[in-house]
């Protein structure tokens, strides 16, 4: 059985590196020394890009948008009623 979900107990901080503009590697961290010291590693090698993200925002309830309901059909174009069938 898998364990609940814990935000704060997932990797919050991404490190992409990137090669002529190729992505090469992608580490996921948990602090910001551990993305610090890849970092530090990865600027050693010629021709590399390091990226970093924080990935700990979380939307919380409340905070995405949900769609409103569809507004009622205007008066002035009232639904046409379906055709009858011809006999």
């Amino acid at each position: 059985m898998s364990e609940p979900y814990d935000p704060a107990s997932t990797p919050s901080i991404e490190v992409r590196v990137f090669r002529h503009g190729e992505l090469i590697e992608r580490h996921l961290c948990e602090s910001d020394e551990e993305a610090a010291v890849l970092v530090e590693q990865w600027s050693e090698v010629d021709d590399v890009n390091c990226f970093v993200d924080d990935l700990s925002f979380h939307h919380r309830v409340g905070d995405v948008l949900e769609p409103e309901p569809a507004e009622p059909a205007d008066e002035d174009y009232p639904h046409e009623p379906a055709a009858e069938p011809e006999a």
